[in-house]
């Protein structure tokens, strides 16, 4: 009787694993991410932007002591606009995803911070670091990544200005109007919230609401830029 209670018991374990359903497996999408490092380099001394290929985002970076006094970690969430998304991965596609070295190596060369590009997904791992680099799609990469690390800058010394100095907010709104002419500033969609307060607000300058009003407006028509393109 005991055999027989064993062998039974050795079946039902047997016919349980078998039921048993396999362990759901992690599949990772690619990501593209930017760090920059410089203890000299203003307004940032570092900060990494990481990009998922569903255009999800994250900026973590150390501000460099200014007029502020703040070097607090700063972080900020964001959404990257679907045609600078499949620009920035098209970009990593030509560049070989970054498998190899792109660094100048020019002697002469300022020190501008180290700066590191790195694409990671299922089938390709590749990153690559310098200091400049005179591949084409690398720069139009680090120019876009530092557009944007531009712009969440400006963000957090708007906020700033809303609350301690909103009379110098005339002067701090036209050099981001001079920014966004030169195309020094991308993903402006980040900082909508405190440009709308700008706007918004009848104890502001009229100029200072104006230019929050048209950088609000660019915003809006380049949204529906995107939307008509991927439309077609």
């Amino acid at each position: 009787m005991k055999l027989l209670l064993s062998l039974m018991l050795i079946s039902a374990l047997r016919i349980g694993a078998q039921q048993a359903p396999a362990p759901a497996l992690t599949i990772a999408h690619p990501s593209l991410q930017f760090s920059f490092e410089w203890l000299q380099g203003a307004p940032w001394q570092k900060y990494t932007i990481d990009v998922a290929a569903d255009g999800k985002a994250h900026f973590e970076g150390t501000p460099h002591p200014d007029e502020t006094n703040d070097t607090d970690v700063f972080q900020q969430d964001f959404t990257v606009s679907g045609a600078n998304r499949q620009k920035i991965f098209a970009l990593a596609q030509k560049a070989n995803y970054f498998r190899g070295d792109f660094d100048s190596h020019l002697k002469h060369i300022a020190q501008t911070g180290e700066k590191t590009l790195r694409y990671e997904s299922p089938q390709v791992n590749g990153s690559t670091t310098f200091n400049w680099s005179k591949d084409p799609d690398i720069e139009e990469l680090t120019h876009y990544f530092q557009g944007v690390a531009t712009t969440i800058d400006f963000g957090r010394r708007l906020a700033f200005q809303y609350r301690f100095d909103k009379l110098g907010m005339n002067e701090r709104m036209k050099e981001l109007e001079d920014l966004q002419a030169s195309h020094n500033v991308e993903e402006l969609a980040i900082i909508a919230p405190i440009l709308r307060k700008i706007a918004d607000d009848p104890n502001l300058m009229n100029i200072s609401r104006e230019s929050a009003g048209r950088l609000l407006r660019s915003i809006s028509q380049s949204e529906a830029a995107t939307q008509t393109q991927t439309a077609r």
